[in-house]
């Protein structure tokens, strides 16, 4: 675990390594522990907030297929496709990107599609100004600042899964999304060691205690 932990107090860009499992099995027990230890703080603030979690509104298998399946790819890619910055994650990154703007459209979430539609053209922007390989060395000398941004960011949007005072929300977005922070900067370091599909499985296989409460309803 020293590995693990080192990196996550001073991210650096890196190359891929051959994964060990036991740090997927250490790393998955100091997440669920902390999601748990965690939830205890923000069930408090949700009785006196009178703050609830917000039900994704599918059938039970589209449900697990969203879970499973979908959020760990989209978020993945979105999240934390772009700290390597090669020409194949950015492809995956724009295509899921507009997969979700035209997601989007069709259930009319136009704050959605005006913001990824900013985000879109501000990074081909980018591709027209400047190369993929001055980009990446700028990503690198900075990585730190990339890694951490990716990881907050990650927990802060998943802090709008919660309906109710919109102040209080706001209030205590770090709180409400704090497992999804500690999650994104374990996936993070995954993505960064062991590749994307990793991080990807790995989401899923935290999304798994998700799947088991669909089940249990």
């Amino acid at each position: 675990m020293l590995d693990p932990l080192a990196y996550l107090k001073k991210p650096v860009y890196c190359v891929n390594s051959k994964p060990r499992f036991i740090y997927f099995l250490a790393l998955y027990g100091l997440y669920i522990v902390s999601a748990i230890s965690l939830s205890v703080v923000i069930y408090i603030i949700c009785k006196m907030c009178h703050l609830e979690h917000e039900e994704i509104g599918l059938t039970k298998w589209l449900k697990i297929l969203a879970v499973f399946i979908l959020a760990p790819i989209s978020e993945e890619v979105l999240f934390r496709g772009l700290l390597k910055f090669k020409k194949s994650n950015i492809v995956l990154f724009i295509s899921i990107v507009v997969a979700l703007i035209g997601y989007s459209v069709f259930q009319s979430h136009l704050f959605i599609v005006i913001s990824l539609s900013i985000f879109l053209f501000s990074l081909l922007g980018l591709l027209i100004f400047f190369s993929i390989s001055k980009i990446e060395l700028f990503i690198a000398a900075n990585f730190k600042y990339f890694f951490y941004a990716s990881s907050i960011s990650f927990g802060l949007i998943h802090a709008t899964n919660f309906a109710g005072n919109v102040y209080a929300i706001m209030a205590f977005s770090y709180i409400l999304g704090s497992p999804q922070i500690v999650l994104g900067f374990i996936l993070g370091y995954i993505r960064m060691n062991y590749g994307l599909v990793y991080s990807i499985l790995f989401h899923m296989a935290v999304n798994i205690t998700v799947l088991f409460s669909i089940f249990h309803k």
